[in-house]
C-alpha cells in the first residue's frame, strides 16, 4: 500500500510539473476559437443550420474540440506529439471563453443594434423623432453613402466596403466589451477559490468536458483515452446511429426518422399552463452529472409554476403569458432571485473578506498564488473597468445614479447566473431577472430621463445578456483550471485575455465583411435583424408614455408577491442548510416559469428520473461506472451534427438542417 500511495503521489507530482500553457497549447487554443467562430457564424447566417452559439456550451466549440482531440490523438500515434493533460485542459478553457463571442453571444446582437436605428427607421415609427436626437453617433457606424444599408442588402457591384464608417464605432464598442470583459474576469477571480474550492459546487457542464481532456491521445493508440471503454462505444453507438439515421431523411424525404426534434405544448387543463413536451437529449447529457436535488427542484418547481400560475390567473391577478411567467408570478421569483444571489454574496463573506485583505496588503497569510490572477489585480481590474463602463455610460448620455446602479445590478445578476450554471449545468438557461429590471421598476419611467430611455438598448449590450454575458464562461474556465499547475494560471488568463482579443476582433470584422458580402437582411437571424427592430419600437413606445410610476405604486400586489418570493426562497435556502434530508434546491425557485426554463423542464424530469432510476437500482458506484456511457453519448451527439452540417455545407446551402435545438 505504502509503495502504490508513493506511486501516485509521484504521478500527480508529475503531472502538476508538466507545462500547461505552452506556446503550442496556446496555439492551439487560439485556432480552436478562430475556427469556431468562422463555423457558428457560417452555419447561422449562411447555411441557416443548428444553433451553434445559443447554449452555454456553444456546439460550435464542441465540434472543433472534437476534431482537435481525435485528430491529434492520431497525430501522436504517428509522430508521438503528445500533448499533455493540462495543455487540453488549457486549450478547453480558452475555447469555453472565445465561444462566448459570436453570433448569440455577443457580436451578433452588437452589430444588429448598432445599425438597426438608420436602417429600421420610418415615418410611421418615428424613430427619427424619438431616438435621434439622444444617440451616441460615435457608437454607431454612418449611413453616408448608404453605407448601413449596403451591410442590409448587399454590395453593388463594383463597390467597395465602407470601413470608413465602422472604424470609431467599432473602436469604441472593442474597448467597451474589453472593459466589461475585465470586469468580469475579476469578479469570476474573486468567486473561483470560493466556487471550487470551499463550497465545492459540482460545475456539472464541465464533468464531460474535463474527463474527456483528462484522457487525450497518449500515443499509444489511434484513438483518446477516454474512448477505451466498452459503455463509451456503447453510448456512441446511440446517439450517432439516431443522427447518422435521420440524415437518411434529407434525401429521401419519405424515409422514416427518430421523433427526437418534435415538440409541442400539451395542456393539462386550458386554465393552467401546459407543458413544452420535448426529449433534450442534449440537456440530459450535462443535467446528468448535476446532482438528484438540483434536477428535482428544477422540474418540481415548473410544475409548482403550473398549479399556481393558473390558480392566480383564475383569481383575477395577471401571473402567466400563458406559457411563461409575467405579472405577480414574475415577481415572486424577483424576490426569490434576488434573495438566491444575496445569499450567494453572504455565504461567500469570510472568503470576500479576505480577498480584500490580500488585496490591501493587510492579510498576507492569504493565498492567491494559485489564481488566476492575484487578488490585489482582480481589485483594481474591477473598479478600473467599472470606472471605464461608468464615464461610458454618462457620455452616451445615461442618468450617472441609474448607470452606476446599473453596472453593480450587472454584477449581482451575472454573478447569480454564473452560481445558477453551477449547481445546475444546465446547458440552456437565460438570467432569470435582467439587470435594468432590477433598477428602472423601482424608479418608475417618470423618474428617468428620455435620453437613458433612448439609450438604454445600448446599455442593454452589456447589462441584459441573456447567458449571462462572459461570467459564466468565466467561472467554467476558473474550474477547468484546475487541471493547470498552480504556477501556470497567470499564464493561462493572459492566453484567454489574448483569445477573448482576437475573438472579438475576428468576429467584427467578419460579421461586417459578410453582411456586405451575403447582405445581412438574408442571415434571417433574430440577433442581428430581428431583436433590434423589435427592441428599439419598444423603446419608443416607452418613451411616447414616460409617465409610468414605481411598480409599488402602480401595483401593490406584486410588492407583496416580491416580498412572498424573497421568504420562499430564504425558507428554502434555511431549510437546505438545516437539514441534510431536504430535497429542494434553491436553485428550482429562482428560475421557475422563465423561457428556457419552461421549454426543458420535461427534459429536466426525464434526466432527474433516469439517474434516480441508476441510484436506486445499483448505488453510487454504477452512477460513478455509467460515467462513460454518457460522455459517449455525448461525443455520439457532436459527430452526428458535425455529419449533419457537413452534408448540409455540400448538398444542402442556405437550408440546413436543425439538429441541434433548445425545446
Amino acid at each position: 500500500m505504502a509503495l502504490d500511495s508513493r506511486h501516485l503521489q509521484r504521478e500527480i507530482s508529475d503531472e502538476q510539473s508538466q507545462p500547461a500553457v505552452t506556446v503550442r497549447s496556446v496555439g492551439l487554443g487560439l485556432f480552436l476559437v478562430v475556427a469556431l467562430d468562422v463555423l457558428a457564424i457560417c452555419v447561422r447566417y449562411v447555411f441557416h443550420g443548428s444553433l451553434m452559439t445559443y447554449s452555454h456550451i456553444p456546439m460550435a466549440m464542441l465540434m472543433v474540440l472534437m476534431i482537435l482531440m481525435f485528430g491529434l490523438a492520431a497525430v501522436a500515434k504517428m509522430t508521438g506529439w503528445v500533448l499533455s493533460k493540462g495543455e487540453w485542459h488549457a486549450i478547453l478553457a480558452m475555447g469555453i471563453v472565445g465561444a462566448a463571442l459570436p453570433c448569440f453571444g455577443l457580436t451578433g446582437y452588437l452589430i444588429g443594434y448598432i445599425t438597426a436605428p438608420y436602417y429600421f427607421a420610418t415615418e410611421e415609427n418615428a424613430w427619427a423623432k424619438h431616438l435621434y436626437p439622444h444617440l451616441p453617433n460615435w457608437l454607431l457606424p454612418s449611413n453616408e453613402g448608404d453605407a448601413v444599408a449596403w451591410f442590409y442588402e448587399g454590395l453593388p457591384r463594383g463597390a467597395k466596403i465602407p470601413w470608413g464608417v465602422w472604424v470609431l464605432p467599432l473602436f469604441w464598442w472593442t474597448t467597451i466589451v474589453a472593459a466589461a470583459f475585465v470586469m468580469l474576469a475579476c469578479v469570476a477571480v474573486v468567486f473561483r477559490k470560493q466556487w471550487v474550492q470551499n463550497e465545492r459546487l459540482v460545475f456539472p457542464a464541465m464533468a464531460p468536458l474535463i474527463d474527456m481532456a483528462s484522457g487525450p491521445g497518449d500515443g499509444k493508440r489511434w484513438l483518446p483515452e477516454f474512448t477505451r471503454n466498452r459503455l463509451f462505444w456503447i453510448g456512441f453507438a446511440i446517439a450517432f446511429g439516431v443522427l447518422a439515421w435521420n440524415c437518411i431523411n434529407y434525401f429521401l424525404p419519405g424515409f422514416p426518422r427518430f421523433p427526437i426534434y418534435r415538440s409541442r405544448w400539451y395542456w393539462i387543463d386550458r386554465a393552467l399552463p401546459p407543458i413544452r413536451g420535448y426529449f433534450g437529449i442534449f440537456t440530459v447529457f450535462f443535467s446528468y452529472f448535476a446532482s438528484l436535488d438540483v434536477l428535482f427542484s428544477i422540474w418540481f418547481f415548473d410544475l409548482v409554476f403550473i398549479l399556481e400560475g393558473g390558480q392566480l390567473s383564475q383569481w383575477g391577478y395577471k401571473a402567466t403569458t400563458p406559457y411563461y411567467r409575467t405579472g405577480v408570478y414574475y415577481w415572486q421569483t424577483f424576490g426569490a432571485f434576488v434573495v438566491f444571489v444575496s445569499s450567494t454574496f453572504w455565504v461567500a463573506r469570510k472568503h470576500l473578506r479576505d480577498v480584500l485583505m490580500k488585496a490591501l496588503g493587510r492579510d498576507p497569510t492569504v493565498d492567491d498564488a494559485n489564481e488566476l490572477m492575484s487578488y490585489r489585480a482582480a481589485c483594481i481590474g474591477l473598479l478600473g473597468s467599472m470606472a471605464y463602463l461608468f464615464v461610458w455610460l454618462v457620455q452616451m448620455n445615461f442618468d450617472p445614479l441609474l448607470g452606476f446602479l446599473l453596472l453593480l445590478a450587472v454584477i449581482f445578476v451575472y454573478t447569480g447566473m454564473a452560481k445558477i450554471l453551477a449547481d445546475t449545468g444546465m446547458p440552456f438557461t437565460s438570467t432569470p431577472i435582467g439587470a435594468w429590471g432590477m433598477v428602472e421598476p423601482f424608479f418608475g419611467r417618470r423618474n428617468i430621463p428620455l435620453a437613458t430611455l433612448a439609450n438604454l438598448r445600448f446599455a442593454w449590450l452589456i447589462a441584459g445578456h441573456f447567458k449571462g454575458l462572459f461570467l459564466p464562461a468565466l467561472s467554467h474556465a476558473g474550474r477547468v483550471s484546475e487541471g493547470v499547475p498552480g504556477n501556470q494560471r497567470r499564464r493561462l488568463m493572459g492566453a484567454i485575455g489574448l483569445v477573448f482579443i482576437v475573438s472579438l476582433s475576428f468576429n467584427l470584422l467578419f460579421t461586417v465583411w459578410l453582411g456586405y458580402d451575403q447582405g445581412a437582411y438574408n442571415f434571417s437571424s433574430w440577433e442581428i435583424t430581428r431583436a433590434a427592430e423589435r427592441h428599439f419600437q419598444r423603446t419608443v413606445d416607452v418613451i411616447k408614455k414616460p409617465d409610468e410610476p414605481p411598480f409599488y405604486e402602480k401595483h401593490p400586489e406584486e410588492a407583496v408577491f416580491f416580498g412572498i418570493g424573497g421568504l420562499l426562497m430564504a425558507g428554502l435556502i434555511y431549510m437546505r442548510y438545516r437539514f441534510v434530508w431536504w430535497p429542494l434546491h434553491p436553485v428550482g425557485l429562482a428560475i421557475s416559469g422563465a423561457y428556457l426554463a419552461r421549454r426543458t423542464s420535461f427534459t429536466t424530469f426525464l434526466a432527474w428520473l433516469i439517474k434516480f432510476v441508476m441510484m436506486k437500482v445499483g448505488g453510487p458506484t454504477v452512477y460513478r461506472k455509467s460515467r462513460p456511457l454518457f460522455i459517449g453519448l455525448l461525443v455520439g451527439y457532436i459527430l452526428g451534427v458535425i455529419l449533419s452540417t457537413g452534408i448540409d455545407m455540400i448538398w444542402f446551402p442556405e437550408r440546413g438542417h436543425v439538429v441541434h435545438r433548445y425545446g
